[in-house]
């Protein structure tokens, strides 16, 4: 599945941020906006659910193609924009491994906006207790704990420059 119109990474931000979409950038790419020396092909997003309809129709009417319905139930929704896919996830809450409940409107409070000054674009991204949490939501696996690793390094780093 390919859709005729191809967005890039930085145009999906500017075109959440334009249309006041709340959104998170989660997973890898988190992590590098964070400056982790790590590579993804990864797109993922948590998305306010409130926003879910605006999002989807606003992504369809750029030229994107959606693997579900607009309306959907389903709180993921994969989006293909040429060829780049973009994983959007709706989830109001979700609960971790360990049990944790993860709400996206605790996330969002508690994110932080990077800003790009060579892009003039800004990234919202969960702090990193937050991210750490969600690295946690599948099972177990190898990449996760070089990633929750490196999220904890970055939080001794961060926590010795603000004291």
């Amino acid at each position: 599945m390919e859709a005729e119109k191809e967005l890039s990474f930085l145009e999906m931000i500017q075109l959440f941020n334009s249309q006041d979409i709340h959104y998170l950038i989660i997973g890898r790419r988190a992590l590098i906006l964070y400056g982790a020396p790590v590579m993804t092909a990864d797109y993922d997003f948590w998305i306010y659910n409130a926003d879910k309809v605006k999002t989807l129709t606003f992504l369809q009417n750029s030229g994107c193609e959606l693997s579900k319905d607009i309306h959907t139930k389903s709180p993921i929704v994969f989006v293909f924009c040429g060829t780049k896919k973009y994983d959007l996830f709706f989830h109001k809450s979700i609960t971790n491994s360990e049990g944790q409940i993860i709400t996206f409107d605790e996330c969002f409070t508690n994110s932080y906006i990077i800003e790009s000054k060579k892009d003039s674009i800004h990234f919202r991204v969960p702090s990193i207790d937050d991210l750490i949490k969600l690295k946690k939501i599948r099972s177990y696996n190898a990449k996760d704990a070089q990633d929750i690793e490196f999220l904890l390094q970055a939080k001794k780093i961060l926590n010795k420059k603000n004291t």
